[in-house]
This record gives structure tokens, C-alpha cells and sequence, in this order.
């Protein structure tokens, strides 16, 4: 239930805070009052789109905040309050419980207690994708469109990994005979990962082959061929050194890093004389390198990659000629379990189907009755549900290929005779404003979810309905005030009457500034409100008498539930 709307900044609001009650809230003023600025708010709490433009004359930001009684976020009795902000900058914050919070998540929590009706309701029956809507919660189809649900994602994955793979094997076999002579080329190459780079080395020593050689040979003699290499010098210091080796420790010391540099030097000239002797090549070795070398490199540059590159490449291309070759195997399995998958559609399909059938049933047996009571008579209500042939479609039910859409196998459209002798028609081109109006409040109820405790706000769902509908409409929705809140617009003297809450919208002006004001009435004050509905003045005695006498039938009617003075 909402129990609190603190509205700031909004518009010409500059400061409102509105209290609710449970039961039937009713909301009055003179046109151009602002009525229209408390439903926005609450849109804006609902996730509408808020601008600049929105903001309050000299105001930096705008903001709105919600307190709801019931169930809160955890679960337990208690208050949820929530707030939506509006900066001139374009930035927009919201809050639950002080928590800042993404906009879909507030408008998630508000959806849970708010439900906005009235003329969007209108709009809504004029739309004939809306119908199935309201048939399937007539029907509580929860479970029957959920199954639908998964049966037509499982089927679309289906459908899409069976597009994927005729798309794949098309490509492939577009390219068969490019990526065979690939593969042919590579083979007859036969590269290896790495070869390249030890070519490009064996290359750079076969050309400067004579400089290594003097150079390494040098190195030999230095370290340990000459006879005062090196290796000699070092031997002759250990000797020098071990005749005092055993008078000093240290000296001990000294000797045995030398025997590691005597072993170190002899190492790296057994080394460089290996490297040295390595060094002889015949004419034939250096022409086959650079001729290896030359035709990796055309290789690499063809296919603009790296040797290594393209034997990864290659193993792709390998496995997709080899996929062709079980094409037709692995595309019939695939084929089998689109198949499966849409005969579990149209399973899915079908049930969803017979209990809209069953719904719509019994919802065109009521509707078709209660308007009756709403000065329709000889009306006819009529749900019509059918499925739309596709000749190119995949979903079978029953026995011929039918359109696939989001909500299932059916289209369903409203009907209507609003008079009697009247041809039946399409409720979206049939009913007049006023019809729509009667015809939305009797479906309310009749589909509304299996809960209690919301919030309904009904902007203007009397708009093209005359005066002798009055006490219709409002009984209609006291009905709906015993399950849930209501808060209802209105420019009716006998809905106002019938309100538990009457809450009065009006304009003031004080220093060339205009600003909204929300006030309670009751007694003689919410008399006074319903003359002025009723078209008539403070003098007016006649429209005065009728004032008090639909206050007075009112409280008599609502038996003292929910009841103010």
C-alpha cells in the first residue's frame, strides 16, 4: 500500500506531501489543477524517462519519494521507502531505504506495489497484440507460458545451432578446394615451428663464417692452447699457491676458486675449438639454406602470417574438410532435434492454447454480464483465439505449419457489440472512449494476479463516460477497494462521494508563483468539493442538496468500511 508521496520541485509542486489510506482514495480539482503532476510522479518512480524540463523553476533538482506499507525487502511487516532525484545536469539517482540503487531495480520494487490504469488501460485494449494478456491472466496461465517460454528458447537454439552449421558447411565447402590446395602446398613444404629462425641463424654463420673461425681460433689459443694461455697461467699459480696453502686458510681459499676458473677456462675453449671446427661448409649447404630459407618466406608472405601462424591454421582448415566429410550424418542429427524441439513447442503451444480456450470461455461469459449492470445492455463480449497459417513454418499443430510468436501459437482479439441489433466488431475499432472506460474497469478485476494489498491508480477512467454511469463506475470500484488500494482521478461527483479518502488538488499563486497543494477534505469542506463537481457554486442550494445526499447515500452504501468523517 502507498502510504506517503512526498513530492519536491516537480513541475509547479514545489513542496506537496500526501498521505494515503487504505481502501478508495479519491483525487479531485478544478482541469489544470495539477492532478496530472501526481501521476508523473509516480511514473517516475515506475522508471518513466525524467528530463531537465521537468525541474521546477529556479530548482536545482527535482525530486519524488514513495513510502509503502506491507511487506518489505526483507520479507517481513514493515515500510519500504523509496526515492527518485532529477538534476538539471540530466543525471538521475535512485534510493530504497537510503540504498542507491540502479533504475530498474527501483522501478522492479514499485512494480511489486503500484499498478497504473485509467486511460493507459484504454490504450491498452486498443492494442490488439495486448489481448492474449489479459485472457492469459484471466486463465492464471503462469506455468502454461512459462513451459511456453523455454519450449521456444530451446527450439530457437535448436533452429539457430542447425543455421550455424549450414552456414559453416557452406562456407567450407565454398573453400574446399582452396583449403586442399593449402594443405597440399604445406605438405610438400613440410615446415616446422621454429625452423625459419634456425635457418635465419645458420644463414647469418655461413656468411661470416671466416671472421668466426679467426676469432674463435684466437680465443682457443689465449685460453689454453698456447704455451702461456690461459689455462697454463692459472695451473702455475694453484702450484705457486699450494706450498703456502697449508700456513693460511685463506690461501686454501684462494686455490680453490682457481681450480674453478682453471676448469671455467678450459670449458669455454673446449667450446669455442668445437664451434671452430663446426665452421666448415660446403657451397651446396649454404645454397640449400638460403633456398629453404627463400621459400618459407614467400610461404609467409602469401599467406600473410608466420610460419607458425599458418600451421595452426592448417589444423583448423584439416578439421573442417574432414567435417565435411560427416556433414550429412551430423547435420541429421541436427535436423532430428529441431524436429523434437518443435514438437515440444507445439505441445507447449497446444496446451496454452486449450486453456485460453477455457478462459475466454467463461471471461466473455462475465464481461458479456456485468455489462449489463454498466447500462450496456444487450451487449456482447467475445474473445476470439485462432492460430495464423504459415506455409514456410516449422511448428506443426494441429496438422498444419501455424506462425510462431513470443506469447504462443494464438491470436487473440476482442470483439464486441456495444448495441443491440449492432454487427459484432473489433473492440479496438467498436467501443467508444466511454465503452473502453466500462469495459477496462470490469476486465480489471477479472484479471488482475492473485494478490492483494497493491496499489491501483486510475487517472481519469471515467473520461467519455456520462453522468448517469457514475454510481456504476464507483461501485466497481469499491469492489476492487476491498482487496486493494485505490487511488483514483476523477472529475465525477458520484465517485468522489463513494471515496473512503478524499484528497482535493488545487493552484495558489503567491508572488507570481504558482504552486500545487494537495489537501484532505472531509465535512462541510468535502461538501463544498462536490458542489463544485456537481458544476454549482457555495449558493448553489439544489446542487448543495444533491452534494449531501450522495455523501450521505455514500456512507450508507459503504456500510462504514473504511470510512472517514
Amino acid at each position: 500500500m502507498l502510504r506517503r508521496l512526498r513530492i519536491e520541485n516537480l513541475a509547479v509542486v514545489e513542496s506537496a506531501v500526501i498521505e494515503f489510506a487504505p481502501g478508495f482514495n479519491v483525487l479531485t480539482g478544478s482541469t489544470g489543477a495539477g492532478k496530472s503532476l501526481i501521476v508523473g510522479a509516480v511514473n517516475l518512480l515506475l522508471g518513466e524517462k525524467g528530463g531537465a524540463d521537468l525541474i521546477r523553476r529556479d530548482a536545482e533538482e527535482a525530486a519524488v519519494e514513495a513510502t509503502f506499507a506491507g511487506i518489505d525487502l526483507a520479507g517481513a511487516e514493515g515500510e519500504i521507502r523509496v526515492e527518485r532525484r532529477l538534476s538539471r545536469s540530466g543525471r538521475s539517482s535512485a534510493r530504497v531505504d537510503g540504498r542507491t540503487v540502479p533504475l530498474r531495480e527501483l522501478r522492479s520494487i514499485c512494480a511489486r506495489f503500484i499498478e497504473p490504469h485509467g486511460q493507459n488501460e484504454q490504450y491498452r485494449l486498443r492494442d490488439p497484440e495486448a489481448h492474449v494478456g489479459y485472457v492469459d491472466a484471466f486463465a492464471r496461465n503462469v506455468e502454461e507460458r512459462a513451459a511456453w517460454a523455454q519450449a521456444l528458447a530451446e527450439w530457437r537454439r535448436a533452429r539457430a545451432e542447425l543455421e550455424r552449421f549450414d552456414a559453416e558447411t557452406a562456407r567450407l565447402s565454398e573453400q574446399r578446394e582452396l583449403f586442399t590446395h593449402r594443405l597440399q602446398e604445406i605438405e610438400r613444404l613440410a615446415p616446422r615451428p621454429g625452423e625459419k629462425a634456425e635457418l635465419e641463424t645458420a644463414a647469418r654463420i655461413m656468411a661470416n663464417a671466416e671472421k668466426m673461425f679467426a676469432a674463435l681460433d684466437e680465443t682457443c689459443a689465449l685460453l689454453h692452447d698456447d704455451d702461456d694461455a690461459a689455462a697454463a697461467r692459472v695451473g702455475h699459480a694453484r702450484r705457486r699457491l699450494d706450498v703456502i696453502g697449508a700456513i693460511d686458510p685463506r690461501v686454501a681459499a684462494l686455490d680453490e676458486r682457481l681450480a674453478q676458473a682453471e676448469s671455467l677456462v678450459t670449458d669455454v675453449a673446449g667450446e669455442a675449438r668445437a664451434i671452430r671446427d663446426a665452421l666448415e661448409f660446403e657451397a651446396d649447404d649454404v645454397e640449400r639454406v638460403q633456398e629453404r630459407l627463400e621459400a618459407l618466406s614467400r610461404m609467409e608472405k602469401r599467406y600473410r602470417a608466420s610460419i607458425e601462424e599458418i600451421l595452426e591454421e592448417s589444423t583448423r582448415w584439416r578439421a573442417g574438410l574432414a567435417g565435411l566429410e560427416d556433414a550429412s550424418a551430423n547435420r541429421s542429427a541436427l535436423v532430428v532435434d529441431v524436429d523434437a524441439r518443435a514438437r515440444n513447442l507445439a505441445a507447449a503451444g497446444g496446451r496454452l492454447s486449450d486453456s485460453r480456450r477455457r478462459a475466454a470461455a467463461e471471461l466473455d461469459r462475465r464481461v458479456t454480464a456485468e455489462l449489463e449492470g454498466l447500462m450496456m445492455p444487450g451487449a456482447r463480449f467475445r474473445t476470439e483465439i485462432a492460430s495464423l497459417a504459415d506455409a514456410g513454418g516449422l511448428v506443426v499443430s494441429p496438422g498444419a505449419a501455424v506462425a510462431v510468436f513470443e506469447h504462443g501459437l494464438d491470436v487473440v482479439r476482442m470483439r464486441v457489440r456495444t448495441n443491440p441489433g449492432e454487427e459484432e466488431g473489433a473492440l479496438e475499432a467498436i467501443a467508444s472512449t466511454g465503452e473502453l472506460s466500462r469495459i477496462a474497469l470490469v476486465l480489471k478485476p477479472l484479471t488482475a494476479a492473485d494478490v492483494t494489498g497493491r496499489t491501483l491508480i486510475f487517472d481519469e477512467i471515467d473520461a467519455g463516460v456520462g453522468a448517469d454511469l457514475g454510481d456504476a463506475l464507483a461501485q466497481k470500484l469499491l469492489a476492487l477497494a476491498a482487496a486493494h488500494q485505490i487511488i483514483c482521478i476523477t472529475h465525477m461527483a458520484q465517485i468522489a462521494a463513494r471515496g473512503h479518502t478524499h484528497l482535493v488538488v488545487r493552484k495558489a499563486t503567491d508572488e507570481d508563483r504558482t504552486r500545487v497543494l494537495v489537501c484532505p477534505v472531509a465535512g462541510e469542506e468535502r461538501t463544498r468539493e462536490i458542489v463544485r463537481m456537481l458544476g454549482g457554486g457555495v449558493g448553489s442550494e439544489r446542487r448543495r442538496a444533491l452534494a449531501e445526499e450522495l455523501l450521505a447515500g455514500s456512507r450508507t452504501r459503504r456500510g462504514g468500511t473504511h470510512a472517514r468523517p
